[in-house]
């Protein structure tokens, strides 16, 4: 009897096993996103509607460079990341520009990198805790019902949380033992994260101070560092030789903390046209004065919308509730725990304390949420 019980468990365990394999998370995560993106694609195509980096990636295919970002705007443009618009513009030479052919590529590419994202945390979760809490990680992504519906939106999120979820693995990584090129590679992931989103870059000082006490490398994180920042210098370059004027990636911060504040109407997307007739520099420039004139005028207010922001950042999308709270409340069990048994929780904590702060002072979409619960589910 007691042999039957134990081949009935191994057999058992043998039928499972799948379930620890991450080539099948992504084959479901895969799975899922494709037939929820395929049923919103059956009921709407309207992808390119209000879409900032399709103008610019057909400004690119039309050999007029990185520029007219918006509708009945011309002249170059920092308003985005260079990366995104450029893949969409690799997708429009050979798809055509803003056909529906050349959605459902970017769709698919969305649920691509959703997809991976699941892997990579499952690698996480595995180095830094345990073979258990990696493959927690990567079904908990695979099957977010918030994650389902994000690769239908053609924008940078689907790419950001898996280069976020790389670059944060990879880091994490670094020892005493570390080669240069392990270093000079996080350098040059981290840079690349920054061309894709800057806001990525928030927890980067705690990860680099982190990775340097641990290891005992100093010179190793300083060589981080250089490289990261020289694989941004470029693109800084060229924003100062079309603007006159230092804008590390983007230039929207003062709008966007305007939008968030004040009003959306002056939104260049809307029929104000106020960005068309200024041009992005002094539009960006006129918002910023009266944002600023805004939150001397009205502090309460702005203490007001700060708070509800932080709120709704770790608690939607309210369709979903209680399952945003209780992500929230598993993460900070997780670092507690992480903290309790000596791992290396101050890297977690940075990414969910410092890379929410710019959407703090903005204001949050679940689009933002994504690469922040990428961090969230490794626990």
């Amino acid at each position: 009897m007691k042999h039957l019980g134990e081949d009935t468990a191994r057999s058992a365990g043998r039928r499972w096993a799948w379930l620890r394999r991450p080539v099948w998370i992504f084959i479901v995560a895969f799975i899922l996103r494709a037939g929820v993106t395929g049923t919103l694609v059956a009921h709407s195509q309207s992808f390119w509607s209000v879409n900032e980096p399709s103008w610019i990636a057909a400004a690119i295919v039309q050999g007029h460079g990185f520029s007219s970002g918006f509708h009945d705007a011309s002249g170059p443009t920092a308003w985005l990341g260079p990366v995104y618009p450029a893949l969409l513009a690799c997708i429009f030479r050979f798809f055509g520009i803003k056909t529906f052919a050349s959605a459902i590529v970017a769709i698919l590419l969305n649920v691509i990198f959703s997809s991976l994202t699941a892997v990579v945390l499952v690698q996480l979760g595995r180095e830094q805790f345990s073979e258990t809490a990696g493959i927690v990680a990567g079904w908990a992504w695979a099957l977010a019902p918030p994650l389902l519906l994000m690769p239908w939106v053609l924008w940078e999120t689907c790419l950001s949380g898996l280069v976020l979820a790389f670059a944060f693995t990879a880091t994490l990584g670094l020892s005493g033992t570390s080669r240069t090129r392990e270093w000079v590679w996080c350098g040059a992931m981290w840079s690349f994260a920054a061309l894709l989103n800057p806001a990525l870059l928030a927890p980067l000082p705690v990860l680099v101070l982190s990775a340097a006490r641990q290891s005992r490398r100093w010179k190793y994180a300083a060589l981080m560092m250089v490289v990261c920042v020289a694989g941004i210098l470029p693109w800084t370059a060229r924003n100062f030789l079309a603007f006159g004027k230092i804008i590390p990636v983007r230039s929207n911060f003062w709008a966007e903390f305007y939008f968030g504040n004040v009003e959306f109407s002056p939104h260049p997307t809307g029929p104000s046209m106020l960005y068309q007739r200024e041009g992005e520099i002094l539009f960006v420039a006129d918002l910023r004065q009266r944002a600023l004139d805004f939150v001397r005028s009205n502090p309460k207010a702005f203490a007001r919308l700060t708070a509800e922001r932080i709120v709704s950042f770790w608690t939607q999308p309210a369709y979903l509730r209680p399952y945003p709270f209780l992500l929230l409340l598993g993460s900070v069990g997780g670092l507690v725990q992480a903290a309790r048994r000596g791992k290396r929780w101050l890297g977690f904590a940075a990414v969910l304390l410092f890379y929410p702060l710019i959407y703090y002072i903005t204001y949050t979409t679940s689009l933002i949420r994504l690469r922040a619960i990428a961090i969230r589910l490794s626990r």
